[in-house]
Formats: structure tokens, sequence, C-alpha cells
């Protein structure tokens, strides 16, 4: 395979055009917002076209901000008038007011240490289950803080 960088906004108009012809698009993400399903220089996503062209909840899109930020963050809830409410893995923050047609792709699957893992498959719902529900997050969240301050605490000593 051949690994290239390239600025996603100079490479856009290509990953929409595969992506509009049925085919997959294999991005390597950067930061830390989905963590710790994807990590940055380490994992990629596949991206798809969603058939329906409706994002389903739990879905990770691929989607450009207003500002033309570039962004992948799962669907937490549709609300009544279609938007999107948006949330990285590793954030507790909504983002509201997603529109449909900010969406240029759906994770289909990634690849972690070289082996491929399908948004279908059991291990990967099981992920979505038990990490989608903001509470366990933001205690996982919590517990991390502290582990950090009893650390440093005792780093000083």
């Amino acid at each position: 395979m051949n690994n290239c960088e390239y600025n996603l906004s100079d490479a856009i108009e290509v990953i929409e055009e595969v992506l509009e012809n049925d085919g997959e698009f294999r991005i390597s993400p950067k930061g830390t917002s989905m963590l710790p399903l994807i990590r940055q220089g380490r994992d990629s996503v596949v991206l798809k076209r969603n058939c329906e062209k409706v994002a389903k909840k739990h879905d990770i899109a691929f989607y450009k901000r207003e500002s033309g930020a570039f962004v992948l963050h799962r669907v937490m809830k549709i609300t009544k008038d279609g938007k999107y409410v948006m949330c990285g893995d590793n954030q507790t923050v909504l983002e509201y007011g997603i529109k449909r047609e900010q969406i240029i792709g759906y994770v289909s699957g990634l690849y972690r240490d070289g082996k491929f893992l399908s948004v279908d498959s059991f291990r990967y719902r099981a992920y979505v289950f038990l990490w989608c529900i903001m509470p366990l997050r933001r205690f996982c969240r919590f517990c991390a803080a502290v582990k950090r301050r009893i650390f440093r605490k005792k780093s000083k000593k």
C-alpha cells in the first residue's frame, strides 16, 4: 500500500468522489478526540458513503464544520429537526447543529495494529455499548484525572 500524507482540504474533492462512487477511503485521523478507540499515528479508519444518506445513533461520521475544520466524531443523538448531536469518544461536551449536508462519510471499520475491525463486529458493538454511555465516560475520565494527581504528588516528594 502506498502511504502518502495530504492536507484534507486538498484531498476532499477526491475523497468525496471516491465515496460517491461507492468506494472506500482510508485515512489516519489526527488528534485525541476519539481515544481510546482511535489512536493518532497508530490507527486508521475506512470511510464509506452511507447508502441511506442518514446517520444512525452511534455511527462515526466524518464531517466538515462550518468553520472549515474536518472532524471525525460519533453521532450521539438525532434531533427532531434532523440535525445531529456529535461528540468525540474522549470528550464530554456535545456539539449541536450538524446538518446532514455537512457529513462526508461514515466509518465502516478501522485498522488497529494492522488488523481490521468492522463496525459490525461483536467487539466493536460491545465497545460502543459500554463507552457511549456518557456517565461511564465521565467516570473513566474522572478516575484518570485522580490517578494523575496522585502520581504527581508522589513524584514531587
